[in-house]
């Protein structure tokens, strides 16, 4: 059913720019996806008001107000065509209104990075570390905060700070003549957005932590991403120290022709023999829910964040804060403050001893094989995985999603899936992998299959939710 009421019409159609950061081809491609009219279905955020957005609005009042006056001279019932005309058109007026303010926001833009390269360059003791990658940049940046605060005053961006606007409005309202690191989580749309990035807060370590099929759609070929996510090499400070995650294949088979000359050093999990340091006597405790290992000189280590891939990130972190001449005490000190990232494969204790894993913020293909395998680990319990799939894997979508359905066919027990695009794709994968289809449950959205978990959960499952679609998928 269709929501016509105009009010809501606009603000559904301002969200719907806003979703897609004022991309006015993607735009116009998300409403022939989801159509003109808002559904009764809710939605999972709400408009923003914005600056920008309340500009846009504004622009669009005007043109409309200027029609309904010229309507006027025509009599009454023109002035009615023209507003049922304006209702319908709005992304119109909305597009008009977007393109007459670009030199405007340009210059708004140049102004504030400006301003924020300024500051950069005026600290010449400030230690930059940039963080790139399709996947686990976020973590990295928790851990690598978490273990040099204890010896450096460190600022690193927030979670949805990694656009060169962002990056900069932020510098401008956060940074202090006192912060010694800085930890820029550079984000990536399109070729070159890492690069200029890196004009603005050239990094002096590097950490790039993987490349896959995640953001595809917008970079159009994984060799593309690769060359993408290799900026942050190629543009980092000359003598910068570069680190990357021998443990991804599409690093490792490409980072040679990147790094010639440069500073590399690698991390890793698996104790790839491209790493220094390595990992012993490692250990998951399923009932306690926590990883103990050893690692180097530090001795026996140990971390509640449950994805197995955090190892190699503290290993990452050991190699970082060496080289910034911390101790072990205070690396030992740092590593032991680790905590999960909220809705990364984080664990909840519920009812019945229900263990609810979140790791809805996580959407990337090596993720999900992440969170396969740690579901695997618990032996004696029933085990759920529940989904939407994954976005913007563009041509890759189905061999994407198969594969993931063959690998949850070898360890759940029951898959919950919400029907889209791209969950029939994990289904075969499910059948491929001979998983009990009558094993597979379908809901229409999200929050269906939420309002019904009760009637599905038993005492002692643990349930993992992967992933979580934006209103602008379908």
């Amino acid at each position: 059913m269709l929501i016509m009421n105009p009010i809501l019409i606009i603000k559904y159609q301002l969200y719907l720019l806003q979703l897609e950061n004022y991309e006015l081809g993607r735009y116009w491609k998300l409403i022939l996806k989801k159509g003109y009219f808002r559904s009764k279905q809710p939605l999972r955020k709400e408009l923003v008001w914005t600056n920008k957005t309340k500009i846009i609005f504004l622009i669009s009042v005007i043109l409309i107000g200027a029609g309904k006056i010229i309507a006027f001279q025509f009599g009454f019932f023109a002035v009615i065509l023209w507003l049922v005309f304006a209702l319908l058109s709005l992304p119109l007026f909305f597009t008009i209104a977007l393109v007459s303010i670009i030199p405007v926001d340009l210059t708004i833009k140049k102004y504030l990075i400006g301003k924020a390269k300024k500051i950069i360059k005026s600290k010449e003791k400030l230690i930059i570390i940039g963080i790139a990658g399709s996947y686990g940049k976020t973590t990295m940046k928790n851990v690598l905060t978490t273990i040099l605060e204890t010896h450096y005053k460190v600022l690193a961006t927030p979670e949805s700070v990694n656009t060169s606007v962002g990056i900069a409005r932020w510098l401008l309202n956060k940074f202090d003549n006192n912060t010694e690191i800085l930890i820029i989580e550079m984000g990536e749309h399109y070729k070159g957005d890492i690069k200029y990035l890196c004009s603005i807060t050239p990094p002096d370590i590097a950490v790039l932590t993987g490349i896959n099929e995640a953001h595809i759609e917008r970079l159009g070929s994984i060799k593309t991403s690769i060359s993408t996510m290799f900026e942050l090499v190629e543009n980092a400070r000359k003598d910068a120290l570069i680190i990357l995650n021998a443990d991804d294949e599409n690093i490792k088979k490409n980072y040679k022709g990147f790094t010639e000359g440069k500073n590399i050093s690698f991390y890793s999990y698996k104790n790839d023999a491209l790493v220094k340091i390595k990992i012993k006597n490692k250990k998951f405790d399923p009932r306690n829910l926590v990883w103990t290992f050893d690692a180097d000189s530090l001795g026996t280590l140990s971390t509640s964040v449950l994805g197995e891939y955090i190892l190699g990130h503290i290993i990452n972190g050991i190699t970082v804060s060496k080289y910034l001449n911390l101790n072990d005490k205070e690396i030992k000190m740092g590593i032991f403050r680790i905590k999960p990232v909220e809705h990364r494969l984080q664990p909840i204790k519920s009812n019945a001893d229900i263990l609810v894993i979140d790791d809805s913020y996580n959407g990337n293909p090596d993720g999900v094989m992440e969170s396969i395998e740690l579901l695997d680990k618990f032996k004696d319990r029933r085990k759920l995985f529940i989904t939407p799939g994954l976005v913007e894997t563009g041509d890759k979508a189905p061999e994407v999603h198969q594969e993931i359905g063959r690998n949850l066919a070898k360890v759940a027990t029951q898959v919950i899936l919400i029907r889209n695009s791209v969950t029939p794709f994990i289904e075969k994968g499910l059948a491929e992998g001979n998983f009990d289809t009558s094993q597979i449950i379908w809901f229409d959205t999200a929050e269906e299959a939420h309002q019904a978990l009760g009637g599905i959960l038993k005492p002692n499952d643990v349930i993992l939710f992967q992933n979580d679609w934006g209103d602008q998928y379908v």
